[in-house]
């Protein structure tokens, strides 16, 4: 995330409300890191496999492997907008394929509310050690603090 972002709390409402965009976001997301999976297939199959995210069009390679080369640094290019767009929102992206917290406060102390691709609201929350495995259910009496720390 980019450094001139400022922090943010959320309360559990407002990360609630970012959850269609979210999910339309890691939709989208997720189709292309899928078409990606199709393109280094067929890269591989051409004996050209990516080597890291960092895509090089080969100049000594075939036309069809270099077209196919553009094709997968396009789609690269196109997830990390994805994901900084998501990032912007002042969430923590986790997983590229949908899985992001929010800070918040839960009665004084810090901890993350957690959302993953697929779930039709924020329903967890984790330590800020703890990551996505120490996932627990929102306590029934719980209030998150929203706001924006300079």
């Amino acid at each position: 995330m980019d450094s001139s972002f400022q922090t943010r709390l959320f309360s559990l409402s407002q990360a609630n409300a970012l959850v269609d965009t979210l999910q339309a976001q890691f939709e989208h997301a997720r189709r292309l890191r899928d078409k990606l999976g199709e393109v280094q297939g067929q890269l591989s199959q051409a004996r050209h496999p990516m080597q890291r995210p960092e895509i090089q069009i080969d100049p000594a390679a075939p036309p069809a492997v270099q077209r196919l080369q553009r094709i997968a640094a396009a789609i690269i290019d196109e997830l990390r907008g994805i994901l900084r767009e998501v990032s912007e929102l002042g969430v923590e992206v986790k997983a590229a394929d949908g899985l992001v917290d929010f800070r918040t406060k839960l009665r004084g102390r810090a901890v993350l509310l957690c959302w993953r691709y697929g779930e039709k609201r924020v329903e967890h929350y984790h330590e800020i050690d703890a990551g996505a495995a120490g996932r627990k259910p929102l306590p029934d009496d719980a209030e998150f603090t929203g706001a924006l720390l300079h």
